[in-house]
């Protein structure tokens, strides 16, 4: 039966059960931002690909990707998709009408956030479902500001603005789209704020902060407490936390060796060693220094940065699995910040 025949055979109501089942074997192989815009060919279509039996049978299939290339560094970095046979996608963002008057400064689980300056004006952007919604303007001047939204869980995201800096702590606004209004907060870290670093990673509500010598600052979003967790060993610069199955991640590469640790009790600082490997074999030379880029959030796949390209890497089996070149066609690029997002409800349902 053909693709067409399929397609009328459901909107007629025609072998409907075997149908649908049919369809959704095939609408699990499409690329997300297909199934995007399938979803608006009609309302049977829409409750289809919105169904949860279907959404469970759907990979991790997107990666975004933020560079800049030699060629084009005075401009704008690029945003592109990557494929699963080695291929970058470039993604035109100009369906935001805001584009080139505002600057992208955090990206989250396939969402975007712009801040433009004249006027002060935070957009969060659904690369998706090339959705976007302007948020009302903070109190006070931000100093960073960070986006939370976990498409796992919830189709509700958070903007958190740094507003000030206190010697163990800081005032912050946190904008949630559940309740479309900004409030005010304080937090204290535990420790001195200058041992804060720029490593972040948010997973289930909580924000983890790297932070010198040798700690993990856990932000509870729904708390507005901080946590410390103890790093297994002192802290990397290049270090690297995530999540993956379930579990927070510390990885770094160390003169080709390959070290990643996964929490296990967050309450007493236990680690256990998960992976210690070489990458040499995908490096080739001394002289390249490869960074970690992301944790894959379901498999046992670790992201990697060896210029010029990307390469995901299979722990268990301990060999390479893709391979993005980025030197052909764009100059010397070098990579900004990579998001991994799966198909989810929740994503083509936020900003919809």
């Amino acid at each position: 039966m053909e693709a067409s025949d399929l397609i009328s055979c459901y909107e007629k109501g025609i072998e409907r059960s075997m149908n649908e089942d049919l369809l959704i074997e095939i609408l699990a192989r499409l690329p997300l931002k297909s199934l995007s815009r399938f979803k608006c060919v009609s309302k049977s279509w829409h409750r289809l690909i919105s169904d949860k039996y279907l959404q469970q049978k759907l990979p991790l299939i997107s990666t975004g990707v933020f560079f800049r290339s030699e060629s084009d560094q005075f401009k704008e970095p690029r945003y592109a998709y990557t494929a699963a046979d080695g291929v970058i996608e470039d993604s035109q963002l100009d369906f935001f009408p805001f584009h080139e008057k505002s600057t992208i400064v955090d990206g989250c689980n396939g969402l975007l956030l712009y801040y433009r300056p004249a006027p002060v004006t935070f957009y969060v952007v659904n690369t998706t479902t090339k959705k976007w919604v302007s948020l009302p303007r903070p109190q006070k001047i931000t100093q960073l500001s960070i986006l939370a939204f976990d498409p796992y869980s919830s189709p509700e995201f958070k903007v958190l603005c740094f507003t000030a800096w206190r010697a163990r702590g800081a005032e912050l606004e946190i904008y949630s789209s559940k309740t479309g209004s900004w409030d005010q907060h304080e937090i204290q870290f535990g420790i001195e704020t200058d041992a804060i670093s720029a490593t972040m990673h948010y997973f289930n509500n909580v924000l983890y902060i790297l932070a010198y010598p040798n700690r993990v600052v856990a932000v509870n979003l729904t708390k507005i407490t901080c946590n410390l967790i103890k790093l297994p060993e002192p802290m990397n610069r290049d270090g690297r936390v995530g999540h993956s199955q379930g579990h927070l991640h510390y990885a770094y590469i160390d003169e080709n060796k390959l070290k990643i640790w996964m929490l296990k009790d967050a309450k007493r600082s236990e680690w256990a060693l998960k992976h210690e490997t070489s990458v040499r074999q995908f490096i080739g030379t001394r002289e390249i220094k490869p960074n970690i880029l992301a944790f894959h959030p379901e498999k046992e796949l670790v992201y990697i940065w060896v210029p010029w390209k990307m390469v995901s890497y299979n722990l268990r089996e301990r060999r390479l699995e893709g391979m993005w070149k980025f030197d052909k066609e764009r100059g010397k690029a070098y990579l900004i910040q990579i998001w991994l997002f799966p198909c989810s409800s929740f994503l083509t349902k936020c900003l919809a």
